[in-house]
């Protein structure tokens, strides 16, 4: 006759399976906050882009998704780790930073962080370009988050080389995913990545308690907030301008991308006077939400570039009445928040 498992046995066995269980969630939790949804996002459109201007969408475009994801969280979980302590000032409260509250060991956040820089192997898929790439990339995460350099100190490289490697990296897994014989689209790429050192200046608004505590000087630190709007909204136009010139100064795209520039810098005027944090946080995303608005516009025009049963009238007027009824959706479900800073 066999004997029974002892009560303490059983115990122990369904302790450890709930242990277990609860290990994997917090993994697979910590795993989706590193990746930050909205970066992957941003990221994926910029993949499109690049898929779109070259004249199709392949199974490769798609894949792009899994390249992406692991990218993004290779980059953030290292820079998490390196701001750990600032990230425990600025981000205290936020449920998004698993090392700030503390929901994975050592040993786990270390899996997951080279777990994420082996997925990036997919990277053979387009190519040996898209390898080195891949590889100058994982290097760019580390000296940007880590000392003895840790760009993310210095005050002019680090929005420049964030936004270079960001969006270099997606478009041109978007454009590398086509076999195409369309000549690669630098200035467009560029006018994409000045745009996004426009965005990336006023992020700094959000933490500049923490980077002023651990004497990190950010751009918004060490020049204040007004020449930090100015200069986000120089950066804007100049990118706008090489986005519209890329495109042969096409109306559908001319015309959203002006009218956002005009409301974009309107509210870089209004949020250099703005003090509370809360207030500046709610223009930075009125203002994010906007360049967004450019993202699809321009990708709504060059997939109608793709179709060759459009008229010349269809081809500009689909994209810039995207563009325009975004833009205008953009500022009336914000119209309250934009006018309390006016008052």
């Amino acid at each position: 006759m066999g004997m029974s498992p002892r009560p303490e046995r059983i115990l122990s066995q369904n302790w450890t399976i709930s242990s277990w269980k609860r290990d994997i969630g917090q993994v697979l939790s910590s795993i989706v906050k590193f990746a930050r949804v909205r970066i992957i996002a941003t990221c994926l459109a910029l993949v499109f882009l690049g898929s779109a201007a070259a004249d199709d969408l392949t199974w490769k475009t798609l894949l792009a998704f899994v390249l992406i994801v692991a990218f993004t969280i290779h980059a953030n979980s290292i820079n998490d780790y390196a701001d750990r302590d600032i990230d425990a000032i600025n981000l205290k409260d936020a449920t998004d930073r698993p090392l700030v509250s503390k929901d994975i060991t050592s040993a786990q956040f270390w899996g997951i962080h080279f777990g994420s820089a082996l997925a990036l192997g997919l990277a053979a898929f387009y190519g040996w370009r898209a390898v080195f790439l891949t590889l100058a990339i994982l290097f760019i995460d580390y000296i940007y988050s880590l000392k003895p350099l840790r760009v993310t100190d210095r005050t002019f490289a680090a929005p420049l080389l964030l936004a270079g490697a960001y969006t270099y990296y997606s478009f041109s897994l978007g454009f590398w995913s086509v076999e195409s014989a369309q000549p690669y689209p630098w200035l467009l790429t560029a006018g994409l990545a000045l745009g996004f050192v426009a965005r990336l200046l006023l992020k700094d608004f959000r933490d500049v308690r923490g980077d002023k505590r651990h004497g990190k000087i950010t751009f918004l630190l060490r020049f204040g907030p007004r020449i930090t709007t100015a200069v986000s909204g120089l950066f804007w136009i100049v990118a706008m301008a090489a986005v519209v010139a890329a495109t042969s100064f096409a109306s559908g795209v001319l015309v959203p991308l002006a009218l956002g520039s005009v409301m974009v810098c309107a509210w870089l005027y209004e949020l250099a006077g703005v003090r509370n944090v809360d207030d500046q946080q709610k223009l930075v995303v009125v203002i994010a939400r906007a360049a967004n608005v450019a993202i699809i516009t321009l990708l709504a025009y060059l997939l109608c570039w793709q179709r060759t049963d459009l008229s010349a009238l269809e081809l500009q007027a689909i994209p810039l009445a995207t563009g325009v009824a975004l833009l205008g959706f953009n500022w009336l479900q914000n119209r309250k928040e934009l006018h309390v800073k006016t008052n």
